[in-house]
């Protein structure tokens, strides 16, 4: 940074020194006690020196301390050791005042070159931004010219375009005038001859016609209906014909039918006859065998092997009747065993029963002991239960007396909570009413939230107190193009969100390159709300305010790539093309463009973007260093193509100008604001929510305090009846008292009674026992009778078991042997059935051969019938056919007639027609030819009016050619340098002479600069040597004040331990103190003491000093740290 705007900015360098902090190693209390040293030690003050020594940082002075007396005496009975350690103190402090001394005349020094080298730099800087504004008109003006220039080569070249255009389009218009008139002339031309061939077949009609008289033409046509007519009877004749051919076929076919169904009939008559003859001679063979086998069969049953069979019969009969016998005798046996067992069984069951009595009886005497027994033990129980009920009754009735104390105790509490309830139940209902309150409030901010968020940027502008921006949007110059309340209008508070992120891309961009963040300003923002809604709809700059802009138009992009990204890629081209200068950012960019013209015109020239020039200007605008504030704002209504429109509007650091610098914040600053805004709106709804469910929590509250008065006042009530109930206690306990006391004498004899009681039973038991032992044996020889039975049993039934299986196996023999003899029979029987169905399908067979002969018979007689009728009903069809060929003859001859009169009719009328006919195409004809004489005449004047526009857009054309060429003659560079050019005209040439006088004030500007900076510069080196010699002096003074804190705090640690030295001995006295007057132990703080008293006594050296105020306070601290 320039010095001299170093000091501008900041001031007079002497005067910023005390913000410094002041190198003061041990604290200026320290320093102080130095002081108090010397001054005992050569009796003279040290105070002045380090008043002006200690100087805090807001020029105020530090105390100087205090002297005791003592430290006079202290000092006169000091030894030689101690005035050693003193005088390098002494020898260090005249260091100090030497250094600083030293400091005041380099500062001195300092203040007297500085004087003149800041009105230098003062100067200087007024001089440069004299040249900078200079330079900057300079190169407006250039800009200015360029731009012109540029517009004025495009409207030139649009021009030329256009009229190369329209010429083209002319030249076109004239080549189809002439296309259309040629084939306008060739209809004409082939209009003529088709007329004159018109007129040759006109002719030929008319020769060809004399014939076609119209006599001769009503004679054909009679002769045509008459023909006609004829053709009509014959068709009637053969329609008639061919129906009776019809019939007599259909009959024909009927009669084939039943012919061929009649043969059908018959063939299957036949194999019907043939299949019962079969039938008949099989079924009369098998009649004859069955009558063979019947004999056979009679004739076996017979003979030795019948009579064998006979005896087998008789034998195994015998056998199973045996058999039989020893079967019975084994079952009368088991009977008699199964007697015996039963009895044996009924015994024992009886002497079963008999013991069951006899163990229930004893069981009963043995439950009559236990009961007694229990019973006993129930009354010495209750004997117990008495006695203990008795102590008990006691107890409750001393109980009962204490909780009547307790009850009333219980009710004083209860009376105390009853009024603690009703005291919060009061504080409940108030907090219910101020939450109902606040409900109001939150449903009036709902309310009006809706109607605030449409307002958008006018209700954040207002809520900001940001009048002066409102008053922007309003009344702007073009104010009627912002909708306030359409949510695509740049006041949308979504559009303005939309735009933070473009203002953090411009600064994070400005920072990467070195230069200062923009801040934001509502009147910018306001600026840019209208200027956007403005460009929406025109394509260009409102210029309605005194700001610079930006504008870029996308769909909903961030314009940074369009101003910064593209035009710098524009620049470094241009740069590096013009003057082989790479790697410009930030303000060295800027200052590059301004001292170097020509960048624009040529960025111009061979830069386009979507047709048009390009430019640089919004880049150098995104980084030029001057300005400081900035708004942006978004317009996605789209007018224009679906476009949205970025607006960016900047005010200069410094400038005050419209107020468009009032109140600046960071852009986070900015979005911390319009978001909480936002949020706050849009939480309406939710705040209203929660003041609903703090007003339900308040009211649930109040409902919970009041329930709690309403428990509290029941259980006062009920303490109350506690108090009444445990007085009831206390007379009810007294009579459990007495009435226990008359329960333990009953008691006691119940206990005497049950005793008694229970030696009786144990009588009964021993008596019962003894017959249960007798029952038992009984029972014992019972069941031994019994076992033996029942083994008796089992062997009959063994027995009877083997005599059932013998009965069974003779049994089988005898069904065998029967088997056998059966055999001779059968075969009898069986012959004598197969015999008589032979016999019955004999019979049937023969009648059904009888019944297939008589159908076989009446089916040849009618197949003789259907084929007679077959042969009447073809005959009738070839007569049929023969009348039906007549019929067709005639027919056609008719016909022909027909078709020779209809021929003769058709050639007359032809002929008749042929001629109307060409008279009409004659016609026809001479109205083409007349038509197309009209459309080639029109075509003709069309082309001569073609070739007039081709002439007049060329002259158009060459006029266009000539001016743009003009233009493209003239040097913008030179013309800019000399002021003129003769190409050019008298607006651009005004452009250029100004572009000339603002440069030439660039040089005396630039002298004046020189002139200045040159006295800058001889003033430098005796600025720089009084700096670094103030400096110097100072770092000197430092130095020598380090060594003196640190020659103190060396002494103060030797004397600390010696201190803690003297400590462990006892009583000990220093001899240069002997025997004088010293500080007594109350008059002094002792060695460790921590109160706030007037000094201390500390030693250096081996001298006794008191030190007083600042020290203590200081070393103290020092101590608790």
């Amino acid at each position: 940074m320039i010095q001299g705007k170093h000091f501008a900015a900041g001031g007079d360098h002497f005067a910023a020194l005390p913000n410094k902090k002041i190198h003061t190693p041990k604290g200026i209390a320290r320093l102080t006690v130095t002081a108090a040293t010397m001054a005992a030690m050569t009796g003279s003050s040290l105070i002045s020196p380090f008043t002006a020594f200690a100087q805090t940082g807001d020029g105020t002075t530090q105390h100087p301390a205090v002297m005791s007396p003592i430290a006079a005496h202290a000092g006169a009975a000091s030894g030689t050791g101690a005035k050693s350690a003193a005088q390098t103190i002494a020898d260090l402090q005249k260091a100090v005042d030497e250094a600083k001394a030293k400091e005041d005349a380099a500062k001195a020094a300092y203040n007297e070159a500085a004087g003149p080298y800041n009105e230098a730099a003062s100067a200087r800087d007024q001089a440069k931004a004299s040249y900078d504004s200079a330079v900057s008109a300079g190169t407006a003006a250039d800009r200015a010219a360029m731009d012109e220039y540029a517009r004025q080569v495009a409207e030139g070249k649009d021009a030329a375009d256009a009229a190369g255009k329209d010429l083209e389009q002319a030249k076109a218009g004239l080549a189809d005038a002439k296309a259309d008139a040629s084939e306008k002339d060739e209809a004409y031309q082939s209009a003529l001859k088709a007329a004159q061939d018109a007129r040759d077949a006109l002719d030929k009609a008319k020769a060809d016609a004399v014939s076609a008289t119209p006599e001769a033409i009503s004679a054909a046509e009679q002769a045509v209906r008459d023909a006609q007519a004829a053709v009509d009877r014959a068709q009637a004749n053969l329609a008639n014909a061919n129906a009776t051919l019809a019939d007599a076929q259909s009959k024909l076919v009927a009669a084939q039918s039943a012919k061929d169904s009649a043969d059908s009939v018959l063939a299957a008559a036949k194999q019907n006859k043939d299949a019962a003859d079969a039938e008949a001679a099989a079924a009369s063979a098998a009649y004859e065998k069955a009558k063979a086998d019947l004999a056979a069969a009679e004739a076996g049953a017979s003979g030795p092997e019948y009579d064998a069979a006979k005896q087998k019969v008789a034998d195994a009969e015998a056998a199973l009747a045996a058999a039989r016998a020893v079967q019975s005798q084994c079952e009368s046996e088991l009977e008699q065993a199964q007697s015996a067992a039963a009895t044996a069984q009924t015994e024992l069951n009886d002497a079963q029963v008999a013991l069951s009595v006899k163990q229930q009886a004893a069981a009963d005497a043995e439950s009559g002991v236990n009961a007694a027994q229990s019973a006993l033990d129930a009354a010495n129980a209750g004997l117990d239960a008495a006695k203990q009920a008795n102590a008990d009754a006691v107890a409750k009735l001393d109980a009962a007396k204490q909780a009547v104390k307790d009850a009333e105790s219980a009710k004083a509490a209860a009376d105390v909570e009853l009024a603690n309830a009703k005291t919060a139940k009061d504080t409940a209902d108030a907090a219910v009413t101020s939450a109902q309150q606040k409900v109001d409030e939150a449903q009036a901010k709902l309310d009006s939230a809706g109607a605030q968020l449409k307002q958008g940027a006018i209700g954040f502008f207002r809520a900001m107190g940001a009048d002066s921006a409102i008053e922007i949007i309003q009344n702007c110059t073009y104010k009627d193009y912002t909708e306030v309340g359409n949510s695509l209008d740049a006041t949308s508070l979504d559009n303005m969100l939309a735009a933070i992120p473009y203002m953090k891309s411009i600064n994070e961009y400005r920072k990467s390159v070195g230069l200062s963040e923009l801040q934001v300003t509502y009147k910018l923002i306001a600026a840019a709300i209208a200027n956007a809604n403005y460009s929406d709809v025109k394509f260009g700059h409102s210029m309605q305010f005194d700001t610079s802009e930006n504008l870029a138009w996308n769909y909903g992009t961030d314009p940074k790539p369009q101003w910064v990204d593209q035009e710098k890629a524009f620049f470094d081209q241009a740069v590096q093309e013009l003057y082989g200068v790479t790697g410009l950012i930030g303000k060295d960019a800027v200052d590059f463009y301004k001292s170097h013209s020509g960048i624009e015109s040529y960025v111009n020239q061979h830069f386009k973007v979507a047709g048009y020039p390009a430019t640089v200007g919004h880049y150098l605008h995104v980084i030029s260093p001057e300005i400081g504030y900035m708004g942006m704002a978004v317009c996605s209504k789209g007018t224009m193509n679906g476009w949205k429109t970025d607006s960016f509007d900047t005010a200069n650091l410094g400038w005050a100008g419209s107020g468009w610098n009032m109140n600046p914040m960071s852009v986070d600053e900015y979005e911390q604001k319009l978001t909480s805004y936002i949020n706050g709106l849009k939480n309406a709804k939710s705040a209203l929510d929660a003041a609903k469910a703090d007003l339900a929590s308040k009211q649930q509250t109040a409902t919970d305090a009041a329930e709690t008065v309403q428990q509290k006042q029941d259980a006062a009530d009920s303490a109350q009846a506690g108090v009444d109930a445990a007085k009831q206690d206390v007379t009810d306990a007294q009579r459990a008292v007495d009435a226990a006391k008359a329960d333990v004498a009953a008691k006691q004899q119940g206990v005497t009674d049950a005793q008694a009681e229970l030696d009786a039973a144990k009588s009964d038991l021993d008596v019962a026992n003894a017959a249960v032992d007798t029952a038992k044996s009984t029972v014992q020889q019972k069941k031994n009778t019994l076992d033996a039975a029942n083994a008796a049993v089992t062997t009959a039934q063994s027995k009877l078991d083997s005599a059932k299986a013998n009965t069974a196996s003779k049994q089988q023999d005898v069904t065998d042997a029967n088997a056998d003899l059966a055999k001779f029979f059968q075969d009898v029987a069986d012959a004598k059935k197969a015999l008589d169905t032979a016999k019955s399908v004999h019979n049937a067979a023969a009648a059904d051969q009888v019944e297939k002969m008589t159908v076989l018979a009446a089916a040849e007689q009618k197949a003789d019938a259907t084929a007679r009728a077959l042969a009447d009903a073809q005959r009738a069809v070839d007569a049929a056919k023969a009348d039906t060929g007549v019929a067709a003859d005639r027919l056609t001859g008719s016909q022909t007639d027909l078709e020779d009169a209809q021929s003769n009719l058709d050639i007359l009328t032809g002929l008749a027609a042929k001629l109307a006919e060409a008279q009409q195409r004659e016609q026809d004809a001479v109205k083409t030819v007349n038509d197309t004489k009209a459309a080639l005449d029109a075509a003709k004047a069309d082309t001569i009016a073609a070739e007039s526009l081709v002439s007049a857009a060329e002259q158009a054309k060459a006029q266009a050619d000539a001016k743009l060429s003009k233009l493209n003659s003239i040097d913008a560079g030179a013309a800019i340098a000399s002021g003129h050019d003769a190409n050019a005209d008298d607006a651009l040439n005004a452009l250029f002479a100004a572009a000339v006088e603002a440069r030439a004030k660039v040089a005396p500007a630039k002298a004046i600069l020189d002139e200045k900076q040159a006295a800058v510069d001889g003033l430098q080196p005796d600025y720089d040597a009084a700096l670094a010699a103030y400096e110097s002096a100072k770092s000197d003074r430092i130095a020598v004040e380090q060594k003196l804190s640190d020659e103190i705090a060396r002494q103060e640690a030797e004397e600390v331990a010696k201190q803690q030295a003297a400590k462990q001995q006892a009583a000990y006295t220093p001899k240069h103190l002997a025997g004088k007057d010293t500080a007594q132990p109350g008059s002094l703080a002792q060695t460790g003491d921590r109160a706030g008293l007037i000094g201390e006594t500390f030693v250096i050296g081996g001298t006794v000093l008191v030190a007083a105020g600042v020290f203590l306070d200081q070393k103290k601290r020092r101590e608790q740290m």
